[in-house]
């Protein structure tokens, strides 16, 4: 659970990447506590600062990646965040252990609107 906590607050603080879509950057995040990984992406409008960029890092039990864009496939559900006038798309994956009991509550605290696939 600690994990996921992790990757919600890189993400609420922002990421981006190298040869995105004009206007957003994504980051792909891979967190493992306890043998359970965690698999998410999330995509934030940019306002050319590359500040999101930087903060797109691996760290700890976090594994992160700069890429094109988030997938659509195997998506458990979205969790949409606005902070400061910019949104932030949140997309969890499903796995065996992550199910919508674990992600969406995590999505509610930090004041997201969470949406089921």
């Amino acid at each position: 659970m600690r994990n996921i906590l992790i990757v919600v607050f890189v993400f609420i603080t922002g990421c981006g990447g190298d040869g995105q879509v004009a206007g957003k950057v994504a980051c792909d995040f891979n967190s493992t506590a306890s043998g359970v990984t965690v698999h998410s992406c999330g995509e934030i409008d940019d306002d050319g600062t590359g500040e999101q960029e930087s903060q797109c890092k691996s760290s700890g039990d976090v594994e992160a990646k700069l890429v094109d864009g988030c997938s659509t496939d195997d998506v458990l559900g979205t969790c949409i965040l606005t902070r400061d006038g910019e949104t932030m798309t949140l997309y969890y994956y499903e796995s065996e252990m992550v199910t919508e009991d674990v992600v969406k509550p995590i999505c509610e605290g930090v004041n997201g609107t969470w949406t089921a696939s």
